[in-house]
């Protein structure tokens, strides 16, 4: 009895795999949970107990684009937490199940957005048919995974049939009522024109003779009405305690003043103006400011041909605005480039600044820029300015670009291949070729 003791002894010692509990697999619920649930490495090979293998395969059958990922991911994780500590370390792949679990919380988030963006726009809203189109397409953009994140309602939103909250009666009734005296009217355009494009986005529809241009000819009135109030906005916003006079701060009123009460509340800065107008800064007296700038030596002679400097594409010429100027004299200003300007006499000058006035002049391809600034303000004139251009081809026609990038009708005329434009202020103009 003690020989064969010793032998069992110098069995476990040299058979070190035999530590290791074998599971039973006959065995029951009851007994199979008493023994050790181990695992360990033996010749640097990983050997698993059924328990952590089973976790391992689980996390590998996960699919993040699956429409079972959530139930798979879920069986993973119930299966890991059920684990030891110490089987929990031979989870070889866990940094996968880990992954997954932040991949759920990105869809969820995904989720949230599509739903936020469903939920943005009321129902009863014009703008709501478009706004279930926009957020359709980004939710069939998802995966299977990812759709099972958004909620039972939103789906069946996304997934069901709808119309356009409008008709063509409607439209047309919008439209007709617009009015740009109305505090709203910028509104109620933008109103008119979402319903109309919804209407015709997704059916075939015309509106009534002379009703579309109604809305055309509102919508001129808004850029219109949004130009007045930058150029206002832009007056204010020079504004400054050390260089502003009373003068420039009643223009900026006088200016603000002269806008409809539309275009007024499209001034947003307009309370800079008020602490202006009640004398919140102490302005500098223009009498005491600077009245004799540094003048250029190499301006333009009034009443002769001048040749503007060249760098790159833009011609540069100076012309110095001084009470002792011959201010009843035209300046010619000539290029190299079949193109010239002629500045009209500084009798007719609006501004009432002195000081230096740079004029440039450039073209890229059929677009002509000029400029006249003096004292960093654009330089404005009761004659014309003639920008004359040569060699232009027969047929062309010449348009202004406005701020926003439209095309605007300019005065011009023509004599033969030269193209006089008639301008009394800086702008950009683009040939035509008809």
């Amino acid at each position: 009895m003690k020989h064969k003791r010793s032998l069992a002894l110098l069995a476990l010692v040299a058979v070190p795999s035999l530590i290791y509990t074998t599971p039973i697999s006959t065995a029951s619920a009851a007994d199979h949970s008493t023994h050790a649930k181990t695992s360990y490495i033996y010749n640097n090979t990983y050997y698993y107990n059924a328990n952590v293998a089973n976790v391992v395969q689980l996390i590998s059958n996960i699919n993040d684009t699956s429409f079972a990922f959530q139930a798979y991911l879920e069986a993973a994780l119930k299966a890991y937490n059920a684990l030891t500590e110490t089987e929990k370390l031979y989870v070889t792949n866990y940094a996968t199940l880990s992954n997954h679990q932040q991949t759920r919380i990105n869809y969820r988030k995904l989720a949230a957005q599509i739903e936020e963006k469903l939920a943005s726009v009321d129902s009863t809203s014009v703008n709501y048919y478009q706004n279930v189109i926009e957020t359709r397409d980004w939710y069939n953009t998802l995966n299977a995974a990812q759709k099972t994140f958004v909620s039972a309602d939103t789906q069946k939103i996304l997934t069901s049939t709808i119309t356009p909250n409008t008709s063509v009666d409607k439209v047309v009734n919008k439209i007709q009522l617009l009015n740009s005296s109305r505090l709203n009217f910028h509104k109620d355009v933008e109103d008119a024109r979402a319903e109309y494009n919804a209407l015709r986005k997704f059916s075939n529809v015309s509106l009534p003779t002379g009703i579309e241009q109604l809305l055309l000819d509102a919508e001129q009135v808004v850029k219109m009405d949004k130009a007045a109030a930058k150029e206002v906005e832009n007056a204010i916003t020079a504004l400054s305690p050390k260089t502003s006079t009373t003068h420039d701060v009643q223009a900026a009123k006088n200016a603000f003043e002269a806008l409809t009460p539309v275009q007024q509340q499209l001034v947003p800065n307009v309370w800079k103006l008020v602490d202006y107008v009640k004398g919140k800064y102490k302005l500098p007296n223009k009498s005491n400011t600077i009245t004799t700038p540094e003048f250029s030596d190499s301006a333009a002679v009034p009443g002769k041909n001048t040749l503007m400097s060249k760098s790159r594409n833009t011609y540069k010429a100076k012309i110095n605005v001084d009470d002792s100027e011959q201010n009843n004299e035209r300046f010619v200003l000539t290029t190299k480039a079949n193109m010239a300007v002629v500045i009209p006499p500084l009798n007719t000058l609006v501004n009432e600044d002195l000081g230096v006035m740079d004029i440039q002049l450039s073209r890229n391809l059929n677009r002509i820029t000029f400029q006249a600034v003096l004292n960093k303000k654009p330089a404005k004139f009761e004659a014309n300015i003639e920008i004359i251009l040569e060699n232009i081809p027969y047929n062309s026609s010449i348009v202004q670009i406005n701020e926003f990038g439209d095309q605007e009708p300019v005065s011009y005329t023509v004599n033969g291949n030269q193209y006089i434009i008639e301008t009394q202020t800086s702008g950009t103009f683009q040939i035509v070729r008809n």
